[in-house]
């Protein structure tokens, strides 16, 4: 067998015999968007909907393969190239050899299923426009995959540097802002006085069309060459303009493949990242002076300096904390400051998103917690105190302070979601670490930003539905009361439903890290995430025959 087909079959039992979890969420979620992009070519061809909006989805799929890699930096490759830095072949051979197996992926399935819209749309015009869509369909995919591979290893690149990982912190926050209030301008927009009660609707003169402008700019993209292409072939548009586009993309697939070979070898010819340890061994520390607090607070001193050693950890605090800033940035100039003080309810799902997978980032350590009688209660009240205090804490004095600025009418229903919010972060981010871990190397590995990190995108969409669905049960509450309640009961509500969520939440954090932390620990050992599935018994005996 040849080493492409080796690196292939290798890809094809990881992916068959791997952990399933991240993947299998994956294509499930990624399957239904991109069914519902086939659905919109559909209702696009029946006059339901203006056909424009099929390029605002087909562009959306292709930024997606380039803003994914900068949103989950850390998330582990199949295959990672540093694991065959020391076969006997140049760098090079090694990393064309890996290409061709680049393309076996749960992005390149859900992405094929969403370019089957080009046959949507050119089924009802013969023979030859099926083949230009099966020609766009192929080479708008490499094209995409070729863009995304290219993207995570610029990205990995970056984050071996102080200054590129604050290039790339500064790019996270910047398109996790836009995704998360990007439409707050275009709403207000057409709803410019919501704040004041007004409900009219400002509408464009072509409702329900996209703007011309706007279409013609995505299609001018290569994103939507593909696209392009097939409208051309279904308008007996010339040849040249159906070959233009899709030889462009083989063009650009071909280009992109190779900088990421020259990127890849690169990477094969540099040693593994080492670091000296920053820790400094103080002879005024005290060792028998006991500390007040006692094991709670051990813990919460543990928890600040790691967020601040951990490079993983500390990369997500970053985006935790800017990200929020750069949405007040986009939603203060527009007709909707009113909404200023609800960015507090986003900043607290930001924070419950970048600490949801820290038992998974701590390696094997853990053992100590559970062999030591009474620790589990001990850490995980210190994690959450922890919490509160980087994200908890700062999002709440934000939203108080928004709330002044703003003179919002809803800023005391804004600050009772947003205490909610926090509390229901505060509470979920250990619980959905014991519940939902995604393995990563062991924390003593974990020496630099481009490490891998495990794929936390499973739990950290949990969190977000999660920590929304307890934000809004304050004024739905209120509501159903069917009462006229002073304001100040929004935010004692808040406060009383995120106290009940931390306390509510705690027991089954315990009670779950105390009958599955063994196996996570096992897991973490043998790097063998499958483990995470066994029975507590098996797992049990797992950890007595690894120590």
């Amino acid at each position: 067998m040849s080493t492409s087909g080796a690196f292939a079959s290798m890809r094809l039992r990881i992916l068959r015999h791997g952990p399933h979890d991240e993947r299998g969420f994956g294509l499930v979620v990624g399957s239904i968007v991109a069914s519902g992009v086939v659905v919109l070519a559909a209702l696009g061809i029946s006059g339901t909907v203006h056909p424009s909006w099929l390029t605002v989805g087909i562009f959306a799929f292709g930024a997606f393969w380039a803003i994914g890699p900068i949103l989950l930096p850390g998330s582990s490759a199949t295959l990672d190239p540093q694991w065959f830095r020391t076969l006997p072949a140049r760098p090079t051979r090694i990393a064309r050899d890996l290409a061709a197996s680049e393309a076996m992926s749960v992005g390149t399935v859900v992405t094929a299923i969403a370019l089957c819209s080009f046959f949507v749309v050119a089924a009802a015009h013969g023979p030859g426009a099926v083949v230009v869509a099966a020609l766009a369909l192929a080479a708008q995919l490499m094209f995409l995959l070729w863009l995304g591979r290219c993207v995570a290893s610029v990205v990995a690149g970056l984050l071996r540097t102080a200054a590129g990982m604050w290039v790339a912190a500064v790019q996270m926050s910047l398109l996790l802002a836009v995704s998360f209030a990007g439409w707050v301008p275009v709403a207000a927009a057409v709803l410019p006085n919501l704040g004041d009660g007004g409900t009219e609707l400002l509408t464009p003169s072509g409702a329900g069309a996209v703007p011309t402008g706007i279409e013609n700019l995505l299609l001018a993209l290569p994103t939507g060459w593909g696209l392009a292409a097939v409208l051309a072939a279904t308008t007996s548009a010339s040849l040249v303009s159906v070959a233009v586009p899709l030889l462009g993309l083989v063009a650009g697939a071909m280009l992109l493949r190779g900088v990421w070979i020259v990127m890849t070898a690169s990477e094969l010819r540099r040693p593994p990242a080492r670091t000296p340890s920053n820790v400094t061994a103080s002879p005024t520390a005290s060792t028998g002076r006991p500390r007040p607090g006692g094991p709670t607070r051990a813990v919460f001193d543990r928890e600040i300096t790691t967020w601040f050693r951990d490079p993983h950890r500390r990369l997500g605090a970053i985006h935790a904390w800017i990200t929020p800033l750069v949405m007040v940035a986009l939603v203060a100039p527009t007709s909707w400051s009113w909404a200023l003080p609800f960015i507090g309810v986003m900043a607290a799902v930001l924070g419950a998103m970048v600490a949801v997978n820290t038992y998974a980032l701590d390696g094997t350590a853990l053992w100590q917690i559970l062999t030591t009688p009474g620790a589990i209660r001990a850490d995980v009240r210190g994690r959450q105190l922890a919490w509160l205090l980087l994200f908890g804490i700062p999002t709440s004095a934000l939203t108080l302070a928004l709330c002044l600025v703003s003179e919002s009418p809803l800023a005391a229903v804004a600050f009772g979601m947003t205490l909610a919010a926090t509390g229901a972060a505060c509470a979920s981010a250990p619980w959905l670490g014991v519940l939902m871990p995604a393995i990563g190397p062991d924390a003593r590995e974990r020496v630099a930003l481009s490490s891998r990190t495990g794929n936390p995108a499973g739990a950290q969409y949990t969190i977000f539905a999660i920590v929304l669905a307890v934000a809004v049960l304050p004024p739905v509450l209120i509501h159903l009361s069917g009462a006229d309640v002073p304001w100040p009961v929004h935010p004692f509500l808040g406060a009383a439903i995120g106290v009940g969520a931390v306390v509510g939440l705690s027991s089954p954090t315990r009670s779950r890290f105390r009958r599955t932390g063994p196996a996570l620990l096992s897991a973490m050992e043998s790097g063998d995430s499958s483990r995470l599935r066994r029975s507590p018994r098996a797992s049990s005996r797992v950890v007595r025959e690894a120590s």
